[in-house]
């Protein structure tokens, strides 16, 4: 308790000026009063020697009157600089840590001490109990030794309860001092930190809003165990004072009971009665102590908590003023991310609206719209990543412990982010190119971040024309199958046109034929796939291809394949297979000669003369391509090939 009088006299010198503010204030008014009255006294007295004596004792009651004024006064005016003094709540926080200890030593020492006498204070009580219990439970009349032990047994036991209840109530007066020192150490720390970490950020007003909601929950419940320990302290008073009063009564009722017997009169009930009372007597003086003990214990404890109570309401202004400044700082410290981020928008508008149409059309400007977006908002994310960095830090932090779950489910989203770069970085594709992607061809309309939108070419339709759907396929697909770009370094494709010719079409004739014709279709298309091979080679260092129509032929089982070879722009491949047929077509009419093969069976005639009608039913084929021709019948009207008939 002794180490905790600075504070307690802090608090008493605290209150000390009010009460003698009060008494000046008394004092002013008696002394004005006296004053008025010297004066009515001297104005009614004709005495001249009254007069003066009157005016003498009027001017020293004026003069103390003017001391006492002065010094309130200046009472007044020290309290004004002592209240602004105290109205930062850290200064009045530091003030108040400074009358705490700033270690517990003592009380942990004391609270050993205590500890053992507990344990020795049970032992004792415990022998009293089994000691009481051997007794008989109920002594003969005439034995008053007996009844006088059960009495004395009993009477220790219940002062024996007492001072176990005091040497509690002791040692959680103990354990507060011991918290009260840890909280006033806590709250050092706490100033220190916050001193240190000025820097306005999400981290630090979490931080100091959780420890303001801890800070009053912790009020709340000293408030609590405040009113627990007055009502016990209620109680214990009306304890201690019941014991006081029937130590008295006790005294009483022995000097009434010693006037009943003495020497002369013995009267063994009586005296029976005088012995329990004398063992009552000693024993309520022995728990006299320990009843104060419970007393001192509770008020000290109550003393403890108003100070931690104290302290948790001063921490809780000071936090909520730090708080407050927190929140300013962070507002002021978002005026540059803010400004900022509707500078570049402005920016990203205008270029948008006014240069970029300039410099670019249709798909350009529309990817260069979108890359300017991406742009903007990877922009802003790093001035607010320079100027909140504490922020990004904690969510880098968090983010961080379920970093490992978070790539697994979503391992495909990061390729597909990754892919994005890789696409625009490597220029793989961009809008308007022609892919195929795992058996599937389209065009390309929009690049985002995670997917790719393509318009499906060809498919059922059997020719290079949009098919009407739009496909979305995740970006990664760059990463995991064979991308076929149509579009990029050379927009010309090889394409083949198989024609098969009969055996008896002069080879040579059906040749030049062919080679004229795919001469006179594609010598357009040629010149222009050579000037992009030549760009190509300068690209690569390697040539591409001999660019010149090209015409292989195979023996086929109904005739000679000629495949014609030819190049052709990837958007106009079925419009220039198409014109190169109608050509051929046309030309076809003009040169009898040159016949497209087709599956035939050749039928040899015969002279044999018929020995008998043929049978009816489906004909019987001699041989694999020679059917006798009497055999044949009206059936071979409906067969879905030509019959080309022979004599020999």
């Amino acid at each position: 308790m002794r180490r905790f009088f600075p504070l307690l006299l802090v608090v008493l010198f605290g209150c000390l000026p009010l009460v003698r503010a009060a008494r000046d204030d008394e004092r002013l008014s008696q002394l004005k009063d006296e004053i008025r009255t010297l004066e009515t006294m001297a104005a009614d007295n004709a005495s001249a020697t009254e007069r003066s004596r009157l005016a003498y004792r009027l001017e020293l009651l004026q003069q103390e009157l003017a001391i006492l004024e002065k010094r309130q006064a200046l009472e007044k005016q020290e309290h004004a600089l002592r209240v602004g003094h105290n109205l930062s709540p850290r200064e009045q926080l530091r003030e108040t840590l400074q009358s705490v200890p700033l270690d517990s030593t003592v009380a942990e020492g004391r609270l050993r001490d205590l500890a053992g006498r507990r344990v020795t204070a049970t032992a004792d009580r415990d022998a009293m109990y089994r000691a009481l219990a051997d007794l008989p439970r109920r002594a003969v009349p005439a034995d008053a030794a007996a009844a006088t032990k059960r009495a004395t047994l009993e009477e220790k036991i219940y002062t024996a309860n007492e001072q176990l209840r005091a040497i509690a109530l002791q040692q959680v007066a103990a354990e507060d001092e011991i918290d009260l020192v840890h909280q006033a150490q806590v709250f050092r720390d706490r100033i220190r930190t916050t001193d240190a970490s000025g820097r306005p950020s999400l981290r630090n007003l979490f931080s100091q809003r959780i420890q303001l909601m801890g800070e009053s929950d912790t009020v709340e419940s000293l408030k609590e165990r405040i009113v627990n320990l007055d009502e016990s302290l209620r109680n214990s008073e009306a304890a201690l004072g019941v014991a006081r009063e029937t130590l008295g009564k006790v005294d009483e009722e022995l000097q009434l009971l010693g006037q009943q017997t003495g020497f002369l009169r013995r009267n063994p009930r009586v005296e029976q009665v005088l012995a329990t009372e004398q063992v009552r007597k000693n024993m309520l003086g022995e728990r006299l102590p320990f009843l104060t003990d419970q007393v001192e214990a509770l008020r000290k404890s109550r003393d403890l908590l108003g100070i931690r109570r104290a302290l948790s309401e001063l921490q809780g202004r000071y936090i909520e003023d730090q708080l407050h400044e927190l929140q300013a700082g962070y507002l002021q410290l978002l005026y540059v991310p803010t400004a900022a981020t509707l500078t570049v928008i402005l920016i990203y508008i205008l270029l948008s609206r006014g240069l970029l149409p300039r410099l670019y059309k249709k798909e350009g400007l529309f990817l260069a719209r979108r890359i300017g977006r991406y742009a903007v908002v990877s922009v802003i994310a790093t001035v607010v990543a320079i100027y909140l960095i504490e922020d990004i830090a904690l969510l880098a932090t968090t983010l961080g412990l379920v970093s490992a779950a978070i790539v697994i489910s979503l391992q495909d989203v990061f390729a597909s982010f990754f892919a994005w770069f890789a696409i625009m970085l490597g220029r793989k594709f961009t809008i308007g190119d022609r892919l195929e992607v795992d058996g599937v061809r389209g065009e390309v309309l929009d690049v985002q971040i995670l997917s790719t939108t393509l318009v499906e070419i060809n498919n059922w339709l059997g020719a290079d024309q949009p098919t009407g759907r739009v496909l979305f396929i995740p970006n990664h697909f760059v990463f995991k199958s064979k991308v076929f770009n149509f579009s990029r370094g050379l927009p010309y494709v090889w394409n083949k046109l198989d024609l098969t010719i009969t055996f008896d079409t002069p080879l040579v004739k059906a040749t030049d034929f062919f080679q004229q014709v795919l001469d006179d279709e594609t010598r357009a298309d040629f010149e222009l796939a050579r000037n992009a091979a030549a760009m190509m080679e300068r690209h690569y260092g390697v040539d591409d291809a001999d660019y010149r129509p090209k015409i292989y032929t195979k023996i086929a089982d109904s005739g000679v394949t000629f495949s014609l070879i030819y190049v052709c722009h990837y958007r106009s491949s079925s419009t220039t297979r198409s014109r190169i047929n109608r050509r051929l077509l046309l030309e076809l009419e003009k040169h009898k000669d040159i016949r497209l093969a087709f599956n035939t069976l050749t039928v040899l005639a015969s002279t044999t003369p018929v020995e008998s009608p043929p049978p009816a039913g489906p004909v019987t084929q001699t041989t694999a391509n020679e059917v006798p021709t009497a055999e044949l019948g009206r059936g071979f009207s409906q067969l879905p090939f030509a019959i080309r008939v022979k004599g020999q």
